[in-house]
């Protein structure tokens, strides 16, 4: 059965905003490998295949002083971007409906970065040819790319769950019910399968993994007729002729290479020069299937680095949290810090500790290098030379490990509430759509489902103060009569803690 591109107005996928396609994530990325890029807060970002345009919308709504574009080959998705672009009341954006093989490249211009998300593997040949086209033609000399797609070996397993959806969906017409349909019958496959097999094993481990995603993305992603995935040595075979070269992941965590097993370091230690044979090495040993590769110029030098020694004008950021006491943070002992997903680590290094818990104290705030280093200079009564080198290569693998996070500016939000609070508008859209993920003013995704939060940050609108807030979240609120009284007596110390809540997440304005 052919999937039609009606469908994709029918079925449409909901909508998403990705933090590795924002411009100081490419931009950070680029710096760290020796490119001179564009500022993100000053440049002019393309996405290619832009879906309802809710990514750009998201990050022009938070750099103003930057220029925004996107096409999709939906007419209905570009309708309401466009749409949500007036109500949100962003300037700095041009949305607009085209086919990527008849889009006028000379017409587009050039661009500081530019990012194809979720399509350069569900489109033919000639298509995937175009868009590599668009980043040759398009992107400034020293621009980043952004281009993500399935990948192999991984995807062998995928694809055997997704011919198995297919099996059992085939003579089914209407999106959601495929979806249903195909599930059913892949839950089925795997409870027949031999009891306790490696195949019984694999098919409930993608049954799960396909039930955490939504309908719209297994239709369009399991289902699709055009998904093509590639080794990551054939993707860079495509981009060569294009006058491409690979960067990096858009994801530091990809190629960090210190959890993998002894065996695996020993294997990867004999082809670390070559960064195309190292990567294609990980994805073997990793299984992995999915890949958001950066690109640029194959005239520019890209190094690739064992640490980071330029961090002067970089901003880093961290949500780590510490029980250590002061004392612990500035002598010699083993402190441990806890990231933002249970993951963990010790060091003992003090400048590193304080830097660390300094950062952790201000999340999702950003600082640069230069005042860390002076702050915690003064915490620990001095520093040397040998100190700060350490700190560098430490911040580096901290880095690698998902803990730190670089950048090449400061977010702008307000770290408290004031008396007339602003939330972003941009999450007051995301709240009034429906939608549970809302970006922060610091380009993160932040799952809310707690109705009065939500509540609060959609009258965040700058015109209520405190009482207002308490009176319309009474008002708003069911609770039965035998607890309203106490509900209302309550609610002031709600209201407070949810506006810090805000605060923290980076969700107001100055």
């Amino acid at each position: 059965m052919k999937i039609a591109t009606s469908d994709y107005d029918s079925f449409p996928y909901p909508s998403y905003t990705f933090p590795q396609t924002h411009p100081d994530r490419l931009a950070s990325i680029g710096r760290i490998h020796g490119i001179e890029v564009k500022d993100p807060t000053r440049c002019r970002m393309l996405e290619i295949g832009c879906g309802d345009g809710s990514n750009l919308l998201s990050l022009a709504y938070a750099l103003p002083g930057s220029e925004f574009v996107g096409f999709d080959l939906s007419e209905k998705h570009i309708a309401r971007g466009i749409s949500a672009k007036h109500h949100i009341g962003i300037k700095n954006i041009h949305l607009f409906q085209a086919d990527a093989l008849l889009v006028d490249v000379k017409a587009l211009g050039r661009f500081d970065y530019i990012v194809a998300h979720g399509i350069f593997s569900w489109v033919p040949a000639n298509v995937r040819d175009r868009i590599l086209q668009i980043f040759s033609e398009c992107l400034e000399e020293s621009g980043i790319g952004y281009i993500s797609y399935n990948a192999y070996p991984g995807c062998h397993i995928r694809e055997i769950a997704a011919g198995i959806l297919k099996a059992g969906s085939a003579e089914v017409e209407v999106p959601a019910e495929r979806v249903e349909k195909g599930i059913a019958f892949l839950d089925a496959i795997a409870a027949a399968a031999e009891s306790d097999s490696l195949y019984q094993k694999m098919l409930r481990l993608e049954l799960e993994q396909i039930r955490e995603r939504s309908d719209q993305n297994v239709f369009h992603d399991d289902l699709a007729d055009c998904n093509f995935p590639f080794y990551f040595r054939d993707f860079v075979s495509m981009i060569e002729p294009h006058g491409l070269q690979f960067i990096s992941e858009s994801d530091p965590i990809a190629s960090n290479v210190s959890k993998l097993s002894r065996e695996a370091r020993a294997l990867l230690e004999g082809v670390r020069t070559d960064v195309i044979r190292f990567e294609q090495y990980i994805d073997l040993i990793t299984c992995r299937r999915f890949r958001s590769s950066l690109v640029c110029r194959t005239g520019l030098s890209v190094d690739y680095p064992d640490s980071v020694n330029d961090l002067e004008g970089m901003y880093l950021s961290a949500q780590v949290t510490t029980d250590a006491d002061e004392g612990s943070l500035v002598d010699g002992s083993t402190v441990r810090f806890e990231g933002s997903k249970g993951a963990s680590f010790t060091i003992n290094h003090p400048l590193t500790k304080s830097i660390m818990a300094n950062l952790g104290s201000i999340w999702p705030a950003a600082l640069p290098f230069e005042d860390l280093v002076s702050e915690a200079e003064i915490r620990i009564n001095g520093r040397s030379a040998e100190d700060e080198s350490r700190t560098r290569a430490y911040l580096y693998q901290l880095y690698l490990g998902g803990f730190v996070k670089f950048g090449c500016y400061s977010p702008a939000f307000a770290k408290t509430a004031g008396e007339l609070p602003i939330s972003s508008a941009f999450a007051r859209w995301q709240i009034s759509e429906g939608l549970e993920n809302l970006t922060t003013l610091a380009g993160k995704n932040l799952k809310t489902t707690d109705p009065v939060l939500r509540l609060v940050i959609s009258l965040l609108d700058g015109t209520r103060g405190r009482d207002e807030l308490v009176e319309e979240i009474f008002d708003a609120t069911d609770v039965p009569d035998g607890e309203r009284e106490a509900f209302l007596a309550a609610l002031p110390d709600i209201v407070e803690g949810q506006l810090a809540q805000i605060a923290a997440a980076g969700l107001l304005l100055k």
